[in-house]
C-alpha cells in the first residue's frame, strides 16, 4: 500500500508516492459475476458501458448504470456482483503508484491540473461518477494501447495522462448533478425519519454514499453537517408544535425525536436563544387543551360546516 506519510509539493494532505504504473486492465462482457471482498495496492477504475452492475465498497452496495465509473482508492476493500442474466461490459483500468522514475509523473500533472490535485488529495475512499464527456473512448484507447505488442511508451504516458484529467473533469462536472441527486434523496430520509435515532451512517447507507462524502455535500450545500441538519428539522418540528399545539414540553421533545427533555431544552436554547417554554410564551397561540371545546366554538361562531368537517 501506498505510504502516505511521504512530503510533496503537489499534494499537501496525502501525499501518493509520485509515478504511476499501469498494474492490470481489461474489458469483458459478463453475464454473471461475483467474487468474494478484496484490497490491493492499486487505484482501480471500473467502467460500465452496458447493463448493470453493483460494487461493494467497505460494506456499502453501490448500485452502478450505464456510462457510471467507479474509483477505488488504494486498500479499500470491494467487491464486484453481476446478477445472473444481467449482460454488462465493463472497462478496467488499474494503476500503482510508486517512487520508481520511470512513469507517469503525478506531481507534474497536478501542477498543471488543478481538478486532479485535488482528486489526488480528497480522503474518500470511492467515487462514483456519470461519465458526461469522453471517459469511455479514452478508456478504451488506453487498454488497446496496452493490448498492443508494440505499445509505445510515449503514447501510452499521453492517454493515461488524458484519462486522469478527463476523470477530474467528470467529478466537478457531478458534483452539481450528481451532489443534488443524491441530497434530495438524503433530505427525504431524514423528513420521514427525524424522529427516530438516526445516525450519519443510516443516511449514507440510504443513498449509497461514504459517509464522509455525504458531509461534504452537506457542508457545501447547507453550510451544516447531516446531524447538524436533522437537529434543526426537529428544532423546526418543535418549533411549530410549540407555537400551534398544546402538547405538554415533553411530548414535544419526544415528537420531535429528541431523546430526553434536557436534551431538547439545552439544543433549543442554544438555537433560539430562548427556553421552549419562554418561546410558547412569546410565540405559542391560545389553543384550547379540548378540541372539543376548539369545534364548539367554530359552531358557535356560526362555521359549523367547516366544524363537521374536522369530526
Amino acid at each position: 500500500m501506498a505510504d502516505n506519510t511521504m512530503a510533496s509539493y503537489a499534494y499537501p494532505r496525502y501525499a501518493y508516492p509520485r509515478y504511476a504504473y499501469p498494474a492490470a486492465y481489461y474489458a469483458v462482457a459478463l453475464d454473471y459475476f461475483q467474487m468474494e471482498a478484496h484490497r490491493h495496492d492499486q487505484w482501480e477504475i471500473m467502467y460500465l458501458v452496458t447493463g448493470t452492475c453493483r460494487v461493494e465498497v467497505e460494506g456499502v452496495l453501490v448500485e452502478m448504470e450505464e456510462r457510471q465509473f467507479i474509483c477505488i482508492r488504494p486498500g479499500i476493500p470491494h467487491r464486484l456482483e453481476i446478477n445472473q442474466g444481467e449482460r454488462s461490459v465493463l472497462l478496467n483500468y488499474e494503476f500503482s503508484c510508486l517512487d520508481k522514475m520511470g512513469g507517469t509523473d503525478l506531481n507534474s500533472l497536478a501542477e498543471k491540473d488543478a481538478g486532479f490535485a485535488e482528486l489526488m488529495v480528497s480522503p474518500e475512499p470511492y467515487l462514483l461518477l456519470t461519465d458526461y464527456g469522453k471517459m469511455e473512448y479514452v478508456l478504451k484507447d488506453l487498454i488497446s494501447e496496452l493490448e498492443r505488442r508494440d505499445r509505445n511508451s510515449y503514447l501510452l504516458d499521453l492517454i493515461f495522462q488524458r484519462m486522469l484529467i478527463e476523470w477530474s473533469r467528470c467529478i466537478q462536472d457531478n458534483e452539481g448533478v450528481t451532489g443534488m441527486v443524491h441530497l434530495k434523496k438524503a433530505r427525504k430520509y431524514i423528513r420521514e425519519h427525524f424522529r427516530e435515532d438516526i445516525r450519519v451512517e443510516d443516511v449514507a447507507k440510504y443513498v449509497s454514499l461514504n459517509h464522509s462524502y455525504l458531509q461534504t455535500l452537506f457542508s457545501k450545500a447547507y453550510g451544516c453537517g447531516i446531524m447538524e441538519y436533522i437537529n434543526n428539522q426537529r428544532l423546526e418540528r418543535a418549533q411549530f408544535l410549540l407555537k400551534n399545539s398544546s402538547m405538554n414540553i415533553v411530548d414535544i421533545a419526544f415528537e420531535a425525536g429528541f431523546n430526553s427533555r434536557q436534551h431538547f431544552g439545552y439544543t433549543f436554547q442554544k438555537k433560539y436563544r430562548l427556553s421552549p417554554k419562554q418561546y410558547r410564551k412569546l410565540k405559542g397561540q391560545n389553543i384550547a387543551a379540548d378540541t372539543g371545546k376548539w369545534q364548539k366554538s367554530l359552531r358557535e361562531n356560526g362555521e359549523a360546516a367547516g366544524a363537521n368537517r374536522l369530526v
